[in-house]
């Protein structure tokens, strides 16, 4: 059983990258949004850790380029 809901993780993972909708997060690459830096990129995976109880290999962390590869390992983890 999941710790938390995913409309609650993902307000989570926009108040960290400083969004207001989550069509604001699916539109974004990393390498051109500041807020996107490698501190908010530890957050969002300390979250995934986190709430999901699982540990990510660093190659599934490292291709979390976008907004839609970050809602993709939600919905993959939310089924």
């Amino acid at each position: 059983m999941k710790s938390i809901s995913k409309q609650k993780l993902t307000k989570l993972i926009l108040k960290t990258l400083k969004f207001k909708t989550e069509l604001q997060l699916i539109k974004v690459n990393r390498k051109n949004y500041d807020s996107w830096d490698s501190l908010a990129h530890l957050e969002i995976i300390f979250l995934l850790e986190k709430n999901f109880k699982n540990k990510y290999s660093i190659n599934k962390l490292n291709k979390i380029s976008n907004g839609k590869d970050l809602m993709k390992i939600l919905n993959e983890n939310f089924r």
